[in-house]
């Protein structure tokens, strides 16, 4: 028994009847692509031209003004120069971004809370709700610091061993230097703040202010700069180290987004926002007795 597979489908069947009884039927043929059809259509309507040309017009005309009236009086001044000679070589450059972009949004959060209106929220609840908006905002600040310095040493330690298996370093001798490291520093950092103190002393007999130069700094093994001196010999090409530097630096700056975002949108308002509630409905009830109290004197 011979078996042989027919392909004509009713839908072939239906084109074929169709075109058969209309001469005049063509089927369009499209053989540009999406793009050649938009450009075609964008040269030929004028209207498409204006649009664009007007867009373009605005975008250069608005990046001139930003660039020319804007930005140099924002950031080429006396004070951004001093702030920004300030914090240029400060290891928590990082965090304190994430705080400034905390304390706009927070202070966003309190302004709008401050100027709702009466009809929404009474005047008490108003400030009572700004308070906890502030207080919310100082303890996410102040603990998302505290927490980020703590977990440093325990995430330089974790780095380093991440860049050990990068390297394929079976016996994590890069960790067990790091380590010998670290145990040196605070030997070393522990005979510094002895120096330090006897100077601190001894200007005070002087009866003068020591200055900050006069100290010695404390030793500092970062993660990092321990990690880019010695992964060259692990690794065959330069793009090789070059990548896992670059994967090495964003691990600290991971640690402290981590940090803050858990601490910002989750600890604090979760530990915070019950009991100020609570204690906001006690002060409010309170208030309102002695205004009872006051109203029937």
């Amino acid at each position: 028994m011979n078996v042989t597979l027919n392909t004509y489908s009713p839908q072939q069947k239906y084109n074929n009847y169709y075109q058969s009884n209309n001469k005049k039927y063509n089927a369009p043929a499209f053989t540009g692509g999406v793009e050649q059809v938009a450009e075609s259509v964008t040269k030929k309507s004028k209207f498409f031209s204006s649009i664009l040309q007007k867009g373009t017009d605005i975008f250069n005309r608005t990046s001139e003004f930003f660039a020319n009236k804007v930005i140099p009086p924002l950031f080429d001044n006396k004070v951004t120069n001093k702030i920004t000679n300030a914090v240029k070589d400060s290891d928590n450059l990082f965090s304190h971004f994430l705080a400034i972009g905390s304390l706009i949004t927070s202070g966003m959060y309190i302004y709008k809370t401050l100027t709702m209106d009466e009809e929404k929220m009474d005047k008490d609840r108003k400030k009572t709700l700004a308070v906890n908006q502030f207080l919310t905002f100082v303890l996410s600040t102040a603990g998302a610091y505290m927490l980020d310095s703590s977990l440093s040493d325990w995430w330089s330690k974790l780095t380093v061993r991440y860049a050990a298996n990068q390297c394929k370093d079976e016996k994590l001798s890069l960790v067990d230097e790091f380590k010998k490291e670290i145990a040196q520093a605070k030997k070393d950092n522990e005979k510094i703040k002895l120096d330090n103190e006897a100077l601190k002393a001894a200007a005070k007999k002087e009866g003068r202010k020591i200055v900050k130069e006069e100290l010695t700094e404390y030793k500092k093994v970062k993660a990092d700069k321990f990690l880019e001196e010695r992964i060259g010999k692990y690794l065959g090409t330069k793009d090789e180290v070059d990548l896992l530097n670059k994967k090495i630096k964003g691990m600290g700056k991971l640690k402290t987004m981590l940090v803050f975002a858990l601490v910002y949108r989750y600890i604090v308002p979760v530990a915070v926002t019950k009991p100020a509630n609570i204690l906001c409905e006690k002060y409010l009830a309170h208030k309102k007795e002695k205004q009872a109290e006051k109203a029937k004197a």
